[in-house]
């Protein structure tokens, strides 16, 4: 153990086992400073609850608030901040630390337990357990998992309310009686409400004798001599009485082997937690065979063709499986509950309900219980077993799309009545209860599954907050996208997008809200967070978004707001339209002016610099303006924006020699920097530089660089790779391998919106033309002009493109002919022009 360590105003000395601040000594109880010396030995990492509560009480069963109590006091102590709580799963000691050290061996040791040896399969076992209905799907690999926990004398397999819990314990059963010698029993709690008569039930299921003054004692001295498997289902709403039962079990009847399901854990010292997960689903696109090893899509295939024996599982009807399979989360009963309605709505009606699932699903097998006829009674069990606190963060948690982090947490679940620490422990509280799942990373997300969040939705509506809540979580997400904003041009890609890039789906939830209700927000709230859309290659939703606001815009007078609008609006239409690009950096460049905002102005005009409309002189003059406002200060990314647009109007002034140099230097400082985005981009400006010196074979190695960057990206600039790729290698006269570049090309970009593919279209019209496809050639010359007029400028290497394609049409076609065709062409949709230039033949 460490001699002592040292934190913020703070001593902890271990082998007094005194805490000082500032010198003195600080009056905390023996069980506290335990606690505080299991957490600074471990700083740094998470420290799950029932680790701490086995190393600070060990060999005693103690409740875990005593755990909860112990932190409290601590941390009005050290502060607040002193100790994170990673919500339902354990704490981490946050404050920096120096320790001095020395050899003695740490208390906090976990004791390792005598691994208890597998009693012998015996015969004619007598077992009182259900039969299986039907096979368990997708359950193998649990199974497996689950059996390799079985020396454990008691296992809770926890998870959330129709996840398949009872199915997956009664499967586990019939494979585990015949171990034990008196066989197994099966114990029903979902019917029983009062405490006391837990043991009762136990003892009657098992056949022994019940009742008497103490039933409990009762039931474990009968238990005693047995070699008994016990399963106990349903015990989330009788976790006390339970857990009680079970301590006193496995305490007096060593050979009797304890299964609970529970929503929640037991908690007690010798549980072994199993957390069963949802089916799996498989990603779209997969194969039917693929598919098919999935959970989810082999029980509804299952269960539908149980309710109607005409439906088969086909390529035609997989994907609309796979979308359903997904939207219900992969829970096991909302899936069977799904599947028996085909038989009255088809696939397409059951799909086309969802949105109304609680009245979709419903059970017309009126034997089961009732929490399990409906997805609604399942999950309307798991609401009433919370505390009113609980419900409370529960029902406004589903505010959030696609998951949250604590602070998010904290921000819309807040009132007078519950600060952020309350909502920490009561997030936890769900997290237990398996209504929130979190996932495994050292900085947990959480979220609601989404029949859960439906639910959840309801409860909202029902409790009147509903508005409330909408306008906090808009707040909350337009100040987080506020704060990305300005830490955007001073922080690394990958850090910024491991912040911030989660959050997408909670930006557009917030979007869609505030567009109907308050549009000057939605202003605000589209500049800021355009960064994001855009190194998430998500630029034409984006732009999209910006176009709803414009006339909202308009009618706004000049503030920050509206020139950082008119800048990122610039910044989106770069590549799809020149000249929007240039007026929109126009209209920011005055407006940042008049506020006196320099970086605003700096901004504006990189993007009217660099969007190619101006002649060569008029762009220089906005370079030396750029380098007048410059200040050493700024962050590199900021600074590098005037390199960006000097390689284009070097370009643009066939100053080639200088551009590569300056793009060069630019590559360097963005990839020393982590700037990603910028690394593309210089790596997009090196290969068409490469083409413009006669150098394809370069054009290619940079491209490949690019291209393989991108792959696990959605990086806009793979784009430009693609093509400039197709004009290097027509260039090298590899045309079969350039009508390849040309077809990833065309699939990447009609992914966004076929951004890019009016600047290259030139290229599908030389490959037509080589081909000898000439009237195909002509029409694809005649929708690339079209395309280039309305970009408001021309590429230099798509320009060489155009032309030669048009020499080649020329030489064979009488001008009356490829005027007639150019006019035909000039009036296709891109889809078209994919369709005729990648024909092998005249269409």
């Amino acid at each position: 153990m460490s001699h002592c360590y040292r934190f913020d105003r703070f001593e902890l000395r271990a082998v007094e086992r005194v805490l000082y601040i500032d010198g003195e000594p600080v009056g905390l109880g023996a069980r506290a400073i335990d606690l505080l010396l299991v957490l600074v030995e471990r700083s740094g990492r998470m420290v799950s609850k029932n680790e701490l509560l086995d190393l600070v009480w060990p060999g005693l069963v103690v409740e875990e608030n005593n755990l909860q109590v112990q932190v409290s006091g601590l941390r009005k102590v050290l502060g607040q901040q002193a100790i994170s709580t990673i919500p339902g799963r354990g704490y981490r000691f946050a404050l920096t630390m120096v320790r001095d050290d020395d050899s003695a061996p740490s208390r906090f040791v976990q004791p390792v337990s005598d691994t208890p040896s597998h009693p012998q399969p015996t015969e004619n076992v007598l077992s009182v357990l259900p039969s299986v209905a039907g096979r368990l799907w997708g359950r193998d690999s649990d199974l497996v998992a689950l059996h390799r926990e079985a020396h454990h004398p008691l296992i809770t397999i926890a998870g959330p309310g129709g996840i398949g819990k009872t199915a997956f314990a009664l499967a586990a059963a019939h494979v585990w009686c015949r171990e034990h010698r008196d066989g197994a029993a099966w114990v029903e709690l979902a019917g029983i409400t009062d405490p006391g008569l837990v043991p009762t039930v136990v003892a009657q299921a098992v056949g022994l004798p019940s009742g008497g003054a103490e039933p409990l004692a009762s039931l474990v001295a009968a238990l005693r001599p047995l070699q008994l498997l016990l399963v106990i289902d349903n015990a989330e709403h009788l976790l006390d009485a339970v857990a009680r039962m079970a301590q006193a079990i496995t305490a007096a009847a060593p050979q009797v082997r304890l299964v609970v399901t529970s929503q929640v854990a037991l908690k007690l010292d010798n549980e072994r937690l199993f957390r069963l997960s949802a089916l799996s689903v498989p990603e779209p696109g997969a194969s039917l065979e693929q598919a098919m090893t999935h959970g989810a899509i082999a029980l509804f295939a299952d269960q539908a063709q149980a309710a109607d024996r005409r439906f088969a599982l086909t390529e035609a009807n997989l994907e609309e499986v796979i979308g359903l399979c997904r939207r219900l989360d992969g829970m096991a009963l909302a899936i069977k509950l799904a599947a028996a309605r085909l038989p009255l709505l088809g696939l397409q009606g059951v799909v086309a309900r969802l949105d109304e699932r609680f009245k979709l699903l419903r059970s017309q097998n009126h034997l089961a219980p009732p929490r399990r006829q409906t997805l609604m009674g399942t999950l309307e069990w798991s609401h009433e077993l919370l505390s009113p606190d609980e419900q409370t963060v529960f029902r406004r948690l589903c505010v959030f799309a696609g998951g949250f982090n604590l602070q998010l947490a904290s921000a819309v679940a807040m009132d007078e009545s519950l600060d952020e620490w309350a909502v920490i422990e009561l997030l936890g509280a769900l997290v237990d209860r398996s209504l929130v799942a979190a996932d495994g990373a050292d900085v947990p997300r959480y979220r609601l599954l989404e029949s859960t969040r439906d639910f959840a939705s309801l409860k909202l509506d029902a409790s009147g907050e509903h508005w409330l809540m909408k306008r906090r979580h808009v707040s909350t997400m337009a100040a987080l996208m506020e704060q990305a904003y300005a830490a955007y041009w001073r922080t690394p890609d990958a850090t910024w997008l491991d912040t911030y890039g989660p959050e997408i789906d909670n930006v557009r939830a917030a979007l869609d809200w505030v567009m109907a209700h308050e549009p000057a927000l939605a202003v605000d709230m589209v500049g800021a967070s355009s960064p994001l859309f855009l190194l998430l290659g998500l630029a034409p939703e984006c732009r999209r978004r910006c176009l709803a606001v414009e006339s909202q815009v308009l009618a706004m007078p000049a503030c920050p707001t509206v020139a950082r609008y008119w800048l990122e609006r610039s910044r989106l239409n770069w590549g799809v339209s020149n000249t929007l690009m240039h007026d929109f950096a126009r209209r920011a460049a005055e407006q940042s002016r008049a506020l006196q905002d320099d970086v605003g102005r700096y901004l504006a005009l990189r993007c009217m610099a660099g969007s190619g409309v101006l002649p060569v002189a008029q762009a220089k003059n906005l370079l030396e303006e750029m380098i007048g406002l410059e200040k050493p200060a700024w962050p590199p990314r900021l600074r590098l924006q005037r390199q960006l647009a000097t390689v284009s109007v070097l370009r643009s002034g066939k100053q080639l020699d200088q551009a590569k140099r300056v793009c060069e230097t630019l590559l360097s400082h963005s990839q020393a920097n982590g700037l990603d985005a910028v690394v593309s981009a210089a790596l997009a400006d090196l290969a068409a530089l490469s083409l413009a010196v006669g150098d394809p074979d370069a054009a290619v190695q940079h491209c490949g660089d690019l291209i393989a960057r991108g792959r696990h990206r959605r990086d806009n600039f793979i784009l430009h790779a693609m093509a400039i790729k197709a004009t290097a290698l027509f260039m090298q006269g590899d045309d079969e391998q350039a009508r390849g570049a040309l077809v990833d090309f065309a699939a990447a970009s009609r992914s966004r919106d076929w951004e890019w593919f009016g600047l290259y279209s030139g290229l599908f019209a030389l490959l037509a033309a080589i081909e000898g496809r000439h009237e195909t050639a002509a029409r694809l010359l005649g929708y690339a002009d079209r395309a280039h007029q309305q970009l408001g400028s021309r590429d230099v290497q798509a320009g060489q493109a155009w032309e030669r394609a048009s020499s080649l049409v020329n030489a064979v076609l009488p001008l009356a002919t490829t005027s007639r065709l150019a006019y035909e062409g000039a009036q296709m949709a891109p889809e078209a022009v994919c369709n005729w230039a990648l024909a092998r033949v005249d269409v």
